[in-house]
């Protein structure tokens, strides 16, 4: 499995469930526009305490959030029984896009924690072109 980092917009509100095993996860579609090219689509799992997060941030329908986690290419059945390959994520962390924020109190204020709810700084990116590689 490959690891994934993903800015998209949650398309549907969050349904959580219980599995066979009482315990709780919750699966749903995450649409990450890149440029003007067609959009990619991604079908996100969370389990356990990712779920009580996602619930307690209330991250719903239309919510920017960036979300890493494993990603796999599997095959979905559809309704009308026919098979397509769709990209599926496993979720392992996840926060607000900046400029979005949750109708919760924000998650580090209520526990203490001094985790961002905002994406992270980018990696730096050199230009190999125009500048010198560290060697």
């Amino acid at each position: 499995m490959a690891q994934i980092h993903v800015f998209g917009r949650v398309m549907h509100d969050l349904v959580p469930k219980e599995g066979q095993t009482k315990q709780p996860y919750v699966c749903f579609d995450l649409m990450e526009r890149n440029g003007g090219n067609q959009p990619d689509f991604y079908q996100v799992w969370a389990r356990g305490d990712a779920v009580a997060r996602l619930m307690k941030l209330k991250v719903r329908k239309g919510s920017m959030i960036w979300l890493t986690g494993s990603q796999k290419l599997v095959d979905v059945r559809q309704k009308d029984g026919s098979t397509v390959k769709k990209l599926k994520v496993w979720l392992t962390d996840f926060g607000y896009l900046p400029g979005q924020t949750s109708r919760a109190k924000p998650e580090r204020d209520q526990n203490g924690s001094d985790q961002a709810e905002t994406v992270p700084a980018p990696a730096e990116v050199m230009d190999g072109d125009h500048e010198p590689l560290p060697g």
